[in-house]
């Protein structure tokens, strides 16, 4: 089962000496998709996102049960709420990667919204910006990720 909130560090690069804009990605997305989604960010070079499992109420319909000889209507539906906060170039291949993975077709596949970071720190050191969005390890995951590619 996925814990309540799974964080990996950011894998974002940026040309010195530039300044880059930068967004904040959200996606709401089926639970049964977030393997091919985390995959396919995972590509793309996106490896710091932030996982939550949200419910949620859009066109899809209201299941009805029975339970203890009650009728029960489930309104509200299992999601995950996947968060990655981006440099500009990088907006695009993630919407990609996330349509491409996550798009069954049918009601309820979710959706996606990108809006503008005004700023990043990161704690640890200070860095700001796209400097705080470049983790240690972006290499390792994402040489990691590349070996995983289905041939």
């Amino acid at each position: 089962m996925l814990p309540l909130v799974a964080t990996v560090l950011t894998s974002i690069h940026s040309v010195p000496g530039t300044v880059s804009s930068m967004k904040l990605i959200t996606a709401i997305i089926r639970p049964e998709c977030l393997a091919d989604v985390k995959a396919a960010l995972f590509r793309a070079g996106v490896t710091g996102v932030t996982f939550s499992r949200v419910s949620g109420h859009g066109g899809e319909r209201e299941i009805v049960q029975q339970y203890r000889a009650e009728t029960v209507v489930l309104e509200f539906h299992d999601k995950v709420k996947v968060e990655m906060a981006v440099s500009e170039h990088y907006v695009e291949p993630t919407i990609s990667a996330i349509l491409s993975s996550a798009r069954t077709g049918n009601v309820g596949d979710g959706k996606i919204f990108v809006q503008h970071l005004d700023r990043v720190v990161r704690i640890r050191t200070g860095e700001e910006d796209t400097a705080a969005l470049t983790p240690v390890t972006a290499d390792a995951v994402q040489r990691q990720a590349q070996r995983q590619v289905p041939s």
